[in-house]
């Protein structure tokens, strides 16, 4: 099942050279999922009130360009096929004015609410998704982040009420922000990154102490959110 979202944007989707931000971007493809799962009768909010969460692990995307706000966007999203017993992927298209203007994947696993393991993802569930055999990269495992041995720069960043969604964690889009808040001024203002890559591993709770760190490694921009345990939680890779 393919799904397609037009999306008309807002002015806080919008920098000031009337393009796109990257999490708006985002916003769209999470967006598209979302409708996704309405059209699969999967009920996410209902599903975690029933102690069964999706939890997002990664995300992946490569933009071309970035949409403007007089241009047509539109995302088609769809699910992967079944590959492994407890994640399951899916992919994205993101069109300007009817061109191809980027690409994205996401991998997804089944929580339990109560003791925040993995479950086992039926095919039954799947299938309702009616996956397309069809993948946007050609490489179904994403590569890992480097962890940096040493970082450049690093910002405290003070958690809000609306930071946090319906699973009782930050919202997975919310880390994008979080990361600008710690690049150089020079990179902030150039920040029309290419490739985008984010790993979370571990949820950040409300009222938790967080500092992003940043590093410039090998030609590419990292930031690790920690938590107030000196704790990993979040990857951002940006180039």
């Amino acid at each position: 099942m393919f799904v397609e979202l037009k999306y008309t944007p807002t002015l806080e989707d919008l920098n000031g050279n009337g393009k796109y931000e990257l999490y708006s971007i985002f916003k769209m493809l999470e967006n598209a999922g979302s409708q996704h799962s309405d059209k699969a009768n999967d009920n996410v909010i209902q599903s975690t009130n029933n102690g069964k969460a999706w939890v997002l692990t990664d995300w992946f995307a490569e933009l071309d360009s970035y949409p403007k706000e007089k241009d047509n966007v539109k995302i088609i999203t769809w699910s992967e096929p079944k590959n492994q017993v407890f994640i399951v992927g899916r992919d994205y298209e993101i069109y300007s004015n009817d061109k191809i203007c980027g690409k994205a994947t996401s991998r997804w696993v089944i929580l339990d609410v109560n003791t925040g393991r993995p479950l086992k993802i039926e095919d039954s569930l799947i299938s309702q998704y009616e996956p397309e055999d069809k993948y946007v990269f050609s490489e179904i495992k994403l590569p890992r982040i480097a962890i940096p041995e040493a970082y450049s720069a690093q910002k405290e960043i003070q958690l809000r009420r609306t930071d946090i969604d319906y699973n009782g964690h930050v919202h997975n889009l919310n880390y994008i922000n979080f990361a600008m808040e710690v690049l150089p001024e020079d990179v902030y203002k150039n920040r029309e990154f290419k490739h985008i890559h984010i790993t979370y591993r571990l949820a950040v709770l409300p009222e938790e102490k967080i500092t992003a760190k940043y590093a410039f490694v090998e030609g590419k921009h990292l930031v690790n959110i920690f938590n107030g345990k000196d704790e990993l939680t979040t990857q951002i890779e940006f180039y």
